[in-house]
Parts: C-alpha cells; sequence; structure tokens
C-alpha cells in the first residue's frame, strides 16, 4: 500500500489536526483506521468534500510546509490511506482520503527554527 505524508500538529507528542477536529477531538491516535466526517466544505470560495488532507512524498510535504507562517508545532507522519481522491481545485500536489492510518512522526520543527527529518 502506498505511503502518504500528512502536516499536523505535534502538541505534548500528540498528533493533532491542524484546524477542525474529527468527530469531536483534534487528537489523532496512532496504528488505527481512521475515517473523515465527510461533508461539502469551503476554503476561501471553492466548494469540495472534505476528507483527510495528504501529500504524495515527504518532499513535496516539506516544499508545502515552507508557505505556512509559523511552523513551531508542526510535524509530518507517514501514514497509509484508502479510499483517495485529488484535490482538484489545489494549485498544489494535495490529495483527499477517506479513510487515514498513521504509522509515525518521520520529521518536526523544534528549537525556535531548527528542523529535523529524523524525528
Amino acid at each position: 500500500m502506498k505511503k502518504w505524508y500528512k502536516i499536523v500538529d505535534l502538541v505534548d507528542d500528540q498528533v493533532k489536526t491542524l484546524f477542525h477536529g474529527n468527530r469531536g477531538s483534534r487528537t489523532l491516535p496512532h496504528k488505527e483506521w481512521l475515517e473523515a466526517e465527510l461533508k461539502i466544505v469551503s476554503d476561501g470560495g471553492t466548494k469540495y468534500l472534505s476528507g483527510w488532507h495528504i501529500i504524495p512524498s515527504l518532499e513535496e510535504c516539506l516544499e508545502y510546509l515552507e508557505k505556512f507562517k509559523n511552523i513551531e508545532p508542526k510535524a509530518v507522519i507517514k501514514c497509509r490511506a484508502k479510499e483517495v481522491w485529488k484535490k482538484a481545485h489545489s494549485p498544489s500536489n494535495i490529495w483527499l482520503s477517506k479513510w487515514l492510518y498513521i504509522e509515525e512522526v518521520v520529521w518536526k520543527h523544534y528549537n525556535g527554527g531548527q528542523r529535523n527529518e529524523q524525528a
């Protein structure tokens, strides 16, 4: 099964969604399949079917992370995904999925600007 990557917040070693929670919580457990709450959402005008936002490679994920103004609590997780589709209106290589399985944190930001790619 293909490996995917996802940008997350890392707070007290807990993986959390960046913005909206899932099923009432931003905290995401490891090593179990998580089902996204699929609904029609908007990100500044364009409406689309929501899902877990994922990126095909670590390199692309780190490039996308450069768009963030504050990366202090950010991390990248390696994951698996099922029922995947392209986020059609995104200028970046962003995909969405109905199912997400978190394997491990593979990159995290720490020490006010230093980056560690061996999390």
